[in-house]
């Protein structure tokens, strides 16, 4: 963060490099002594650069012209009415380097300043970088990671740091944040973030459904900054929220806990799958060696796709049922671009254990969700546990040839395991839960055939239960989930 030092009775603005025994991270440091900052103005950009190095007490700062202002980390602290203004200008201000042609770069809250007389300063990118570099991670978690997204740049990159902010201020917590860099990173590839209306009930819905959008969570790829300063000047002048009643205000929040709970569970689940995928892959070998599976784990990529002359829907519904019977390799031949990479991988991990666990036991304790619900949802026995779709409904949004379908469905997974670093073991699952969930799929052709390319998740809200199975032959069941 900026400070103000005074050196021979002239102020200058400041940033700590570090202790000068640093060696050659700070040598490296000030080797970037005249990398650019920019100073947006009046809608014009100006470079600005550190022209002299001090030292105090050990620390060595960079310093430069003086300019008195806040920071953007100081208005992350702020109330939302007072901080509207100082994000209004941020977004002018990005709009203004995009304008100029100025490389894109992500923001750091803390190198970031709102000048008195109302300019705003990016402090030097590339300097800012090293800093980060040689200094703790938790010095710039909420500064810098949960403003940022690993996989955007440009003008997407810029507008999720501005909706990330925003998030910030209208519900008092981050959207993605964790323990480390890789946690923060991966929740904002995959979490489904709590909409800001259900967490703070009185926002207007217009204001919480830009800020998704900004976020990548909404149905469009994301906001110009010409938007965002469009949106913001004019919220600048309006009350954000709305009036509600108790009952309506509890209603939502209850929502928006269901909401984040159920989408918690989903983020550790799909991690869970992932960080396991290659103890799967070992068993597959294993399994396959003695001839138990066979080719069915290894398909044959040079094979005409099963899902050859299927209709866009049929495609959709064949990946969905498919989790019903863990056909894998029907999953597979549906999707693209790693869409669906998850409930894949869940398929294929529950397709190898179950035919393990056939091998020692003569049967499988995974039961499909469609052959249960069929049969009137009877109680489980121990171990059995659920895992497939039911009720699936799709609804076209839009028709070839590019369609777009609206997918809901009850999804049923055996119970999240406590200890998320232990692989499963189906023995030892005695539970299973269901979530109501919404996808938006998207398609388009490839090599002739209709492909997913992209799911959306739209909705994970849990549903009652979870299902507790029945204890084994002749002992008391101890609880039926009850049809929805």
């Amino acid at each position: 963060m900026p400070t103000e030092l005074t050196e021979q009775g002239v102020n200058h603005l400041a940033m700590a490099v570090g202790e000068s025994t640093q060696g050659t991270a700070f040598t490296r440091i000030l080797a970037l002594k005249s990398s650019p900052g920019w100073m947006v103005a009046d809608g014009s950009v100006a470079e600005w650069r550190f022209d002299g190095v001090t030292e105090r007490e050990g620390i060595v700062y960079l310093i430069g012209p003086f300019m008195s202002g806040i920071t953007m980390e100081t208005v992350l602290a702020m109330p939302l009415a007072t901080a509207m203004p100082f994000v209004g200008r941020l977004a002018s201000a990005l709009h203004a380097l995009d304008r100029a042609e100025i490389p894109w770069f992500p923001l750091e809250a803390g190198a970031v300043l709102f000048a008195q007389t109302g300019g705003v300063l990016f402090l030097p990118p590339r300097i800012c970088a090293e800093i980060r570099d040689i200094r703790p991670f938790a010095s710039h978690r909420d500064t810098f990671e949960s403003l940022n997204h690993p996989d955007l740049s440009g003008e997407a990159l810029a507008s999720f740091s501005v909706a990330s902010v925003l998030y910030r201020l209208v519900t008092g917590r981050f959207a993605f944040t964790g323990s480390d860099a890789e946690e923060i990173h991966e929740r904002a590839r995959k979490l489904d973030v709590t909409p800001p209306a259900q967490i703070t009930p009185a926002l207007l819905p217009e204001v919480s459904a830009l800020i998704m959008d900004g976020l990548g969570r909404g149905r469009r790829g994301t906001v110009a900054l010409a938007e965002w300063e469009t949106a913001l000047a004019s919220w600048g002048g309006r009350d954000l929220f709305r009036v509600l009643s108790t009952e309506e205000r509890e209603k939502i929040e209850r929502a928006g806990t269901a909401h984040a709970e159920g989408s918690a569970k989903s983020f550790r689940r799909r991690v869970f799958w992932e960080k396991n995928w290659k103890l799967v892959l070992v068993i597959a070998v294993v399994v396959a060696a003695v001839g138990a599976i066979g080719g069915s784990i290894v398909r044959n990529v040079t094979a005409p796709r099963i899902t050859r002359g299927f209709s866009p829907d049929k495609v959709v519904t064949t990946f969905y049922l498919g989790m019903n019977s863990l056909d894998h390799s029907a999953m597979e031949a549906c999707v693209v671009n790693k869409a669906g990479q998850g409930e894949v991988n869940e398929a294929t991990t529950l397709f190898v254990t179950s035919r393990v666990t056939m091998g020692y036991e003569g049967k499988s304790n995974v039961v499909s969700a469609g052959e249960w619900d069929a049969q009137g949802r009877p109680a489980l026995v121990s171990p059995a546990t659920l895992y497939g779709v039911t009720k699936l409904a799709l609804t076209q949004e839009q028709p070839a040839p590019a369609p777009v379908f609206l997918v809901k469905y009850e999804k049923w997974n055996p119970a999240q395991p406590p200890d998320t670093d232990k692989a499963p073991s189906l023995d030892s699952v005695t539970q299973s839960e269901g979530h109501q969930v919404m996808d938006r799929v998207w398609m388009k052709q490839d090599k002739g055939d209709w492909v997913i390319y992209k799911i959306d998740r739209l909705q994970f809200d849990p549903l009652q239960g979870p299902i507790t199975t029945a204890a084994p032959s002749g002992a008391t069941i101890l609880g039926q989930h009850a049809a929805p």
